[in-house]
């Protein structure tokens, strides 16, 4: 790793401030390239890119306190950005969580028009079934509760399997579905 990047690292540690502003100048592309994706994916993208943005900060500040400098293995960009990717898909999970609940109360969303609505049912029913073709019985039990909301602890309990077990189930659920979409199919 480079020994300005470690130096930062170990100063921020210590509660410098201006060695964070200056690690994140130097990561700012990443940081804010991943905040911008992320905050694309949910449906008000305008509404939360503020948050997505300090969500960003605030994973790249926990990565530098928690990178393992003498880890050579792993530089620290690549850490920060599994981090950053970390933190930002589950945020994006609570908000069009919360945003569903609000619409299955019966709240009027702010905004949005019949046409969303109808385009959001379409992808939903476009992902059910892609998933359908390509995950096992297993992946799609556990991928129709983890769409609801649930997470892999809830999941675990409802269906008697260990949470590894369904944390990993989860993965190859993304990586099926990413595959396949990246695919055009």
């Amino acid at each position: 790793m480079e020994k300005n990047i470690t130096e930062l690292i170990l100063k921020i540690r210590n509660g410098d401030n201006g060695a964070f502003e200056l690690l994140c100048e130097q990561y700012n592309a990443l940081i804010d390239s991943m905040s911008r994706k992320y905050s694309s994916m949910y449906p008000d993208e305008n509404d939360l890119s503020d948050d997505f943005s300090q969500e960003a900060k605030l994973a790249f500040y926990n990565a530098a306190l928690k990178y393992n400098i003498e880890d050579e293995k792993v530089t620290f960009g690549a850490y920060a950005k599994v981090c950053i990717r970390n933190r930002l898909v589950s945020y994006l999970r609570r908000a069009s969580s919360k945003k569903r609940r609000k619409c299955d109360s019966g709240d009027s969303m702010e905004g949005e028009t019949p046409q969303d609505t109808v385009i959001q049912h379409e992808l939903e029913k476009k992902l059910l079934s892609l998933a359908e073709t390509v995950l096992s019985n297993y992946e799609m039990r556990i991928f129709k509760m983890y769409a609801q909301g649930a997470r892999a602890k809830e999941i675990s309990a409802k269906i008697g399997k260990d949470e590894k077990s369904v944390n990993n189930a989860i993965f190859r659920i993304r990586s099926k579905l990413k595959k396949q979409s990246n695919n055009g199919t």
